[in-house]
């Protein structure tokens, strides 16, 4: 039965209730990822995606691009939010939003996995390097049997990068190495000098280095109130340092680019009939190898935008 509401009932009460019934999450962090996320991290996004596979034997080793599984064009919106994804008190959108380029993986799991293909098969995710190692040095996500049915699982095949603590991912928020060089860096044709945004992560850098790059910035002028004219040396020094000690290990995960794939282990084509067919009659061989085949993999993501 419905009731009216209390004539006394005020609009703050209704307004926080509304807010609470926003702030509801579909899905919670897993408990083995949320202790290792920082505070400020206070967007992250639990969503499982289900990949599919259908083809034969035959189709897949006529045409092996189709052992691949990647969003539709134009539905990469899947991995997007409308709920708050910026640092801070940012309100629900009423559009999806979040740079796919600029996701910081927190984990991944392998929930649920359903194959009836005949052969084992090794499992390749987007942003998981996996722990399944084979002696030719082959290394797997997750490894899935013949025939597997595993309908609940709670494999974890990306674990949280100690670098999602790192400092950087708070101060600068969507650099990366990609764009390290091309946002706040200026080359001034003909001069051995670049100009450098004070803003810049490599301005801590110098700081803190001041010593041994022989620069004195507490006596710098700042030109246009912004910028900072630094020798090319030192900016380069100082560029190529971040890039390979701290930027290459962030936690990044470009889901524009996100795909997974099954394959043979043992670099094997989908036509070889070893592990199965070796003894087995033309006729039967070739039954099974042209027989539709089906694999449904279910992967939890968590993740955020930076």
């Amino acid at each position: 039965m419905c009731s009216r509401a209390p004539a006394e009932m005020t609009n703050q009460a209704v307004a926080e209730t509304t807010n609470d019934i926003k702030s509801l999450r579909v899905a919670q962090m897993d408990e083995k990822f949320s202790a290792s996320v920082p505070q400020h991290l206070n967007n992250v996004i639990v969503r499982h995606y289900q990949m599919d596979w259908q083809n034969s034997l035959t189709g897949l080793a006529s045409d092996p691009v189709n052992a691949e599984w990647r969003p539709l064009d134009g539905h990469f919106d899947i991995f997007k939010t409308q709920s708050r994804y910026q640092q801070g008190s940012v309100p629900r959108s009423k559009h999806r939003q979040g740079d796919l380029t600029q996701a910081i993986l927190i984990g991944m799991k392998v929930k649920k996995v359903s194959s009836n293909f005949p052969v084992q098969l090794g499992l390749e995710v987007e942003g998981a390097k996996g722990n399944y190692y084979m002696c030719n040095g082959e290394r797997f996500a997750y490894m899935i049997g013949a025939n597997e049915q595993s309908n609940n699982l709670d494999e974890v095949v990306a674990t949280t990068s100690p670098y999602v603590n790192s400092e950087y991912l708070r101060l600068y928020p969507g650099m990366t190495s990609q764009n390290l060089r091309a946002n706040g860096i200026v080359t001034v044709p003909g001069e051995e000098f670049m100009l450098v945004d004070h803003q810049h992560p490599i301005v801590e850098m110098m700081e803190e280095n001041q010593d041994v790059l022989q620069i004195d910035l507490a006596n710098a002028d700042l030109i246009d109130g912004r910028w900072y004219k630094v020798s090319k040396t030192v900016t380069e020094r100082c560029l190529s340092e971040l890039e390979n000690e701290l930027v290459d290990n962030l936690p990044l995960l470009d889901l524009s680019n996100f795909k997974a794939k099954i394959t043979r282990p043992y670099n094997r084509s989908w036509d070889d009939p070893s592990g199965w067919g070796e003894n087995v009659d033309a006729q039967t061989r070739d039954r099974v190898m042209s027989s539709s085949r089906n694999c449904s993999v279910v992967i939890q993501l968590t993740y955020a935008f930076a």
